[in-house]
């Protein structure tokens, strides 16, 4: 379907992914397979056994092990040509100057703190690189999954883009892309947020979906 044009600028497009979990390592899959040929992941976690139900870089195999040395295992298993750097570290205001974000020409956020979401959205946006954001993909399972990338200003019913809408205000952010969904979250009875797989990697599939046409019509 793509023509040679097309396919040069996939493999030349550099490309990094902070947070390689449920959202973000589906991204990672979907962009080798889609012909990014060199990529940066970020994360500082490691694989729980909870992350078995959705995340494509969990196995029996590899719990307790780096996300991102895993993932790195996985995708060069896919494109033996792959060019790809690994960040075990959590993105903030000491560790920001270890990743030189003017290096890439597109940033895919992933991350699911949000003091580390804001900085990185700050960072993006001062250096001038194109960035993209997921919102809420957890506690939600009843309904077949329905993203939509908008312009955070115009977002609505998902509480992380509220607060993000919110500090962009503050800080005069304009043009910031986001993927998220208008389907409500369900209450639930349980500290931490619930997850079936087949919402974060429906959220993948859009951010990966808009972030290649955005290559290739280029």
């Amino acid at each position: 379907m793509l023509n040679e044009e097309q396919i040069a600028k996939l493999t030349s497009t550099n490309i990094i992914v902070f947070g390689v979990g449920g959202v973000g390592g589906a991204v990672a899959h979907f962009l080798v397979r889609s012909g990014i040929q060199n990529l940066t992941v970020v994360d500082f976690d490691t694989i729980d056994i909870t992350n078995l139900n959705r995340q494509l870089v969990a196995n029996l195999n590899n719990v307790g092990k780096l996300k991102v040395d895993e993932i790195k295992k996985q995708l060069k298993n896919i494109n033996k040509n792959l060019k790809i750097k690994t960040f075990p570290i959590k993105y903030s205001k000491e560790t920001k100057q270890l990743i030189n974000l003017k290096n890439y020409d597109y940033i895919i956020d992933c991350i699911d703190d949000l003091s580390a979401k804001k900085l990185l959205i700050s960072e993006a946006k001062s250096q001038n690189v194109p960035i993209i954001c997921a919102m809420g993909a957890g506690n939600r399972y009843a309904e077949t999954p329905n993203f939509e990338i908008a312009d955070i200003a115009k977002t609505s019913y998902d509480p992380i883009a509220k607060i993000l809408r919110k500090y962009c205000a503050e800080k005069r952010i304009k043009g910031l892309k986001v993927c998220y969904t208008k389907q409500k979250a369900v209450k639930i009875n349980c500290k931490n947020v619930a997850s079936v797989v087949y919402y974060p990697i429906s959220m993948a599939c859009t951010i990966t979906a808009y972030v290649v046409n955005q290559i290739i019509k280029e």
